[in-house]
């Protein structure tokens, strides 16, 4: 009971008899090995290595002079959102047998966690490993296109910047809808589960990515406002 409340369920808990400790009870996962890394060194690292990034870009984008504090931050969150598509979703795209991985491979465990929160990754649930190969190997490099081109200036960084958050607010209002659409069965119902796993982390690709939109929008009229004031000056 004492892991149920601390959120967290081990393989020793005994909370679950079936092989695996993913929902729906009955999925069949021939091969499963349990995580060899425990789970609060998994959350560590990973949270620590993305706030070092955060600001190691933060810090090096200072000496791109034209660049507001807003806009340092904006590219930091492209960098840090394209490496977590490019390297992490990309994993779990590349690697249908994660699940039963023996080596302590650090990605592998990454989604053996998740999946405690959402199965289909483990199940290879057509849409959720679609949805994140567009994700993965579209979406990830475009991150990188679209921090080459505020470091240009470019013109259609705006454009670029407003494509891929819509992208990633679209995909991520699906992968919700889906599982609330579903019954919410592919989820453990524990709070490190389901309220931080499933919906926190994933609300983060709701609300930045409708900033980023925002920010794009608003530039993007004021630029054609002041074209069309200067198209009617003359």
């Amino acid at each position: 009971m004492a892991d149920v409340l601390k959120g967290h369920v081990s393989p020793s808990s005994g909370l679950f008899s079936h092989q695996h400790p993913y929902f729906p009870e009955d999925l069949k996962l021939p091969g499963y090995e349990h995580p060899v890394i425990p789970f609060g060194q998994i959350l560590a690292v990973f949270f620590a290595a993305s706030a070092i990034l955060f600001l190691a870009v933060y810090v090096f984008s200072g000496q791109i002079k034209h660049l507001s504090a807003g806009e340092r931050a904006t590219l930091c969150w492209f960098a840090l959102t394209g490496i977590i598509h490019l390297v992490v979703e990309g994993a779990v795209v590349s690697n249908a047998d994660f699940y039963k991985d023996k080596s302590g491979n650090f990605l592998h465990e990454i989604w053996k966690e998740y999946a405690k929160a959402d199965s289909r990754y483990a199940s290879r649930d057509a849409f959720t490993i679609c949805m994140e190969a567009v994700t993965a190997f579209i979406e990830g490099p475009l991150c990188f296109v679209i921090i080459y081109g505020m470091a240009k200036r470019s013109p259609w960084r705006y454009t670029m910047q407003f494509a891929v958050s819509l992208g990633q607010l679209y995909g991520d209002v699906l992968y919700f809808a889906t599982c609330w659409f579903e019954g919410l069965k592919h989820s453990r119902p524990e709070p490190l589960y389901f309220w931080f796993y499933f919906v926190f982390i994933n609300s983060i690709w709701v609300v930045v990515p409708f900033i980023c939109m925002y920010n794009a929008a608003r530039a993007i009229s004021t630029a054609v406002a002041k074209g069309n004031k200067h198209s009617k000056s003359h």
